[in-house]
């Protein structure tokens, strides 16, 4: 069938797929980064987060004879061989009820080849061959879930849960299905803003595999949402005594939930609790530093940070060093710390990002060109990202590119949407191409918005100079 024509499968992978036979159910249709594409792949979309997975022990090895059925269905598959492998597959599960479906294991290689129409395909006629199956619909769940059909998901996961009731085969089988079930209906219903269907659900979680720090933490998220801010922050302390010092504390958090509803004056006071309760704690200092370029509050973030730097010189603080620098226009600075960031991390796109705007405005034709290539390399990584299309734009422009700028700046804002720096740059662009009228356009948008930027005070002053060059 050239429809669903396999590409190989790394060998690595065998091992780890053999496990999943006959009751591996854990995310399996998550599309795996260890899998090959080509150009005939579909790839898949981000995977929608689900709390929890099925217990390690509750996945069954296969015995050496089926292991060896196995990898020689695997190989067929390898060999674009879909009906041989399926019917390798069939002597396999053949008089076992306990065991997957062949199309459902199928479904699987294809979803580590991120080949999600394949996969998806294979899981409808798994349904049309047995349709008392749960693990299809799940599955199929899973997959609209993840691509934002949320009506769709929660119709299959409730198909699923009518036939996991009467499906007793096997019983570990059966217990990660539950454990599929709970996890897609708290990732639907928290899409959905249910919140006191998922604090439930949550509970429910927690009798079934025990209280850990990030199902109390989504808890408190539920609680909060539900006007409970009270119950929010005891649930967070319930949170901080099993992180082990893990994540952000409870009283941080909280300024978080606060800021997110609009609340910044609760934001503030929480995290002012949370700094003077944990003064040298790396995740309070980074919120910090954030909430002080929110308040475009410069020289404290630019304290905060170097006082940080001095204790931790992790990727992520200096990413946020780097950060701090550009807003100050201290580009050395910036360029060094996202330098070593890219040292330490080199396919971390966020600091590559940073190096490319700190290197395009030094004035430096070698760093341009530098600038270039980093901002080009996060394209070809993540070609639709507003972001980096922005980044790309704005160095093409500060290395003399200005028609290429233009057209990349185009592409940024195609679908509509538009971010802050964005704005500035076309902006900058428009203007120097003799278009005040709309360089205002995008001046007025950058500024309306309530996130910070690093060139906020740059496109006040241009703006201020447009409009009195027009009075005139």
């Amino acid at each position: 069938m050239k429809t669903f024509r396999p590409q190989r499968l790394n060998r690595a992978l065998k091992t780890i797929l053999a496990l999943f036979v006959m009751t591996g159910i854990s995310s399996v249709y998550a599309q795996s980064n260890s899998g090959p594409t080509t150009s005939a792949s579909k790839p898949a979309r981000t995977a929608q987060q689900t709390v929890g997975s099925a217990p390690k022990e509750e996945t069954l090895e296969l015995t050496p004879e089926e292991s060896a059925k196995y990898n020689e269905a695997l190989e067929l598959f390898n060999s674009q061989d879909l009906q041989g492998a399926l019917a390798t597959l069939r002597e396999l599960t053949n008089g076992n009820p306990a065991a997957r479906p062949p199309r459902v294991i199928a479904a699987f290689w294809y979803s580590q080849l991120k080949n999600t129409r394949a996969a998806r395909i294979m899981l409808e006629m798994a349904v049309e061959e047995d349709s008392n199956d749960p693990e299809a619909y799940f599955a199929l769940a899973e997959i609209s879930l993840r691509e934002g059909e949320l009506t769709a998901a929660e119709l299959l996961t409730n198909k699923g849960s009518e036939t996991l009731s009467k499906y007793n085969a096997n019983p570990t089988r059966k217990k990660s299905l539950q454990n599929k079930e709970l996890a897609l209906k708290i990732a639907y219903s928290t899409s959905r803003k249910r919140w006191k269907d998922v604090y439930n659900l949550l509970l429910v979680k927690i009798k079934a595999d025990g209280e850990t720090a990030d199902l109390d933490r989504a808890c408190a998220n539920a609680l909060f949402q539900l006007k409970q801010d009270s119950d929010a922050r005891n649930m967070l302390l319930r949170a901080d005594k099993l992180a082990n010092g893990e994540g952000l504390p409870a009283d941080a958090a909280m300024s978080q939930l606060y800021a997110a509803r609009g609340d910044l004056a609760s934001a503030k006071k929480s995290l002012d609790s949370a700094l003077k309760a944990n003064p040298k704690s790396t995740p309070v200092l980074l919120l910090s530093i954030t909430n002080a370029l929110a308040e475009n509050n410069l020289d404290a973030a630019w304290q905060l940070v170097q006082q940080l730097y001095q204790e931790d010189k992790s990727v992520d603080v200096l990413k946020t060093y780097g950060k701090v620098a550009l807003f100050r226009s201290d580009y050395k600075h910036a360029e060094a710390a996202f330098q070593e960031a890219v040292r330490q991390s080199p396919l971390d796109v966020e600091a590559s990002n940073g190096l490319a705007l700190a290197l395009c405005e030094q004035n430096n034709e070698e760093k341009g060109k530098r600038a270039v290539q980093y901002a080009a390399g996060n394209i070809q990584k993540q070609q639709n990202n507003r972001d980096f299309l922005a980044t790309l734009g704005w160095v093409l422009y500060r290395t003399g590119q200005t028609e290429e700028a233009i057209k990349v700046l185009q592409q940024s804002t195609a679908d509509g949407q538009i971010n802050a720096a964005s704005a500035y740059y076309f902006a900058v662009v428009l203007a120097d191409k003799g278009q005040p009228e709309e360089a205002k356009k995008f001046l007025t948008a950058a500024l309306g918005t309530k996130l910070p930027f690093a060139k906020r005070a740059e496109a006040a002053a241009l703006l201020q100079k447009i409009e009195q060059a027009t009075q005139k």
